[in-house]
């Protein structure tokens, strides 16, 4: 058995999976072995797979698309490594991933999981280093359940191809929730939170592709984040309904949540989509926890809808810039 279960779900993925695969095989860690559960593509992806010279490589051909989320969720049922790290087709690892994560890991028996940064490659934009260290800037790797999981109620810090996850994590959840195909990584990260440790390496590598193609892209999009959202915060608060993993929890979750809705908004209302604009203000309207988030999310309306005002146009950036700083301020206050 190896000590590393590398789990990579794909779907037409072929345009960037050769180079995902490359970035296993050439991880320093030898100790692993990868599943590709590929869900009926219709693409060279099966080829790709197949032409790798690597016994520690296997495919998965699913006969039917069973979606993303239920095709990763089949892939943990064979994973019986120690660890285990989900990379999406589009993604690819540094080589010395597995085993800085590893390490710490090892090191660090109270921990569940382990991240480090990432690197955004968005085309037309500059490359942007996101993860956990962005907030957790504690003196050792560790940052303790309860930081973790407060930060976590901010924002999902962590990009699935950052993190190695104890397979004891899913002792507990057994599952990635296939009601949730957007955030459900975001509700793992903050259930693994409240029952262990969080390993932070600031060092960038992994690499997260964002494109026009991806689920991310057609998502945002479709406008599906915010009723995602809403509906993992309700969740979450039922998993915390009898013991929270910090004093507010439940209601920090629901902050959170309303400043990540209301941030789309703003950018929404920037790009001149209104419509989609005013549907997320009401969103997070109705996911307030307070008056405080309540009234803020009636601004957010009245502005975008100021924004669009024919004569006022032109102010439509400035507007919606003024949002944003007030945003930024329920952003601290959380």
């Amino acid at each position: 058995m190896s000590r590393v279960a590398v789990l990579i779900p794909n779907y037409n993925g072929g345009s960037y999976l050769r180079e995902c695969l490359r970035s296993v095989v050439a991880q320093t860690f030898a100790d692993w072995e990868a599943v590709v559960g590929d869900n009926a593509s219709t693409d060279d992806s099966v080829s790709i797979v197949t032409a790798v010279a690597d016994r520690r490589l296997r495919l998965v051909a699913r006969p039917a698309n069973v979606g993303w989320v239920a095709n990763v969720n089949l892939l943990l049922h064979e994973a019986r490594s120690d660890y285990v790290a989900i990379l999406h087709a589009d993604d690819f690892w540094e080589p010395p991933f597995l085993a800085r994560m590893v390490e710490i890991l090892e090191r660090s028996p109270g921990s569940l999981l382990a991240t480090c940064g990432s690197r955004v490659l968005t085309s037309g934009r500059p490359t942007a280093i996101k993860g956990l260290h962005e907030a957790w800037r504690g003196p050792a790797t560790t940052c303790p359940k309860k930081t973790a999981a407060r930060l976590l109620t901010m924002k999902n810090w962590l990009r699935a191809p950052s993190v190695v996850m104890r397979r004891t994590l899913f002792l507990p959840y057994p599952t990635f929730d296939e009601s949730l195909p957007l955030v459900n990584d975001w509700l793992m990260w903050l259930r693994a939170a409240t029952i262990g440790d969080v390993e932070v390496c600031p060092d960038p590598l992994a690499n997260y592709r964002f494109h026009d193609a991806s689920t991310t892209a057609e998502s945002i999009r479709a406008n599906y984040w915010g009723e995602e959202m809403t509906r993992m915060v309700r969740i979450v608060q039922a998993d915390w309904a009898h013991a929270e993993p910090f004093p507010g929890a439940r209601q920090a979750i629901a902050v959170g949540v309303v400043a990540e809705i209301l941030a789309d908004a703003g950018l929404r209302a920037e790009r001149g989509d209104s419509a989609g604009a005013i549907i997320q203000a009401r969103r997070a309207r109705a996911l307030a926890p307070g008056p405080q988030e309540q009234a803020l999310a009636v601004f957010f309306e009245q502005v975008i809808r100021l924004a669009d005002v024919p004569g006022l146009r032109r102010a439509r950036r400035p507007l919606a810039q003024i949002g944003r700083r007030v945003w930024g301020m329920l952003r601290r206050a959380a």
